[in-house]
């Protein structure tokens, strides 16, 4: 019941992903475990969420950043998109994948300039 009361004060904020993980997670228990698993692999539940993400950015386990990024990608938060693909790009500079993956979040965004460079890079890759 303590916990009710930050829901409360956040709710504008955080309705958004209360309604996908409610619609993800209904009837689709393997989904829900896989998600709960790799959640619990990158963020400690003590820690506050900026330093989460500081802590999850710090790793180079791709696989895990990709976890986070599918999962931040369906939710619609193309600024946490665009942060975990700068640092799979980090990781493999030539991984177009996650350039490209990273021009989509910024166009989401409204960066237009920086997302068809972008996109030229790896149109020109290819």
């Amino acid at each position: 019941q303590l916990h009710v009361s930050a829901i409360v004060a956040y709710k504008e904020e955080s309705h958004h992903y209360y309604g996908f993980f409610r619609s993800f997670f209904a009837g689709n228990v393997p989904a829900c475990k896989n998600r709960i698993d790799m959640l619990e692999r990158c963020i400690d539940p003590n820690a506050d969420l900026q330093t989460a993400l500081e802590e999850m950015l710090k790793t180079d386990d791709k696989d895990l950043i990709w976890g986070m990024y599918l999962l931040v990608d369906e939710m619609g938060d193309w600024y946490l998109c665009e942060v975990l693909c700068r640092r799979m790009c980090e990781i493999d500079p030539d991984e177009l994948a996650c350039k490209n993956n990273m021009a989509v979040a910024l166009n989401k965004q409204g960066k237009y300039v920086q997302a068809e460079a972008l996109y030229r890079q790896c149109w020109e890759v290819r």
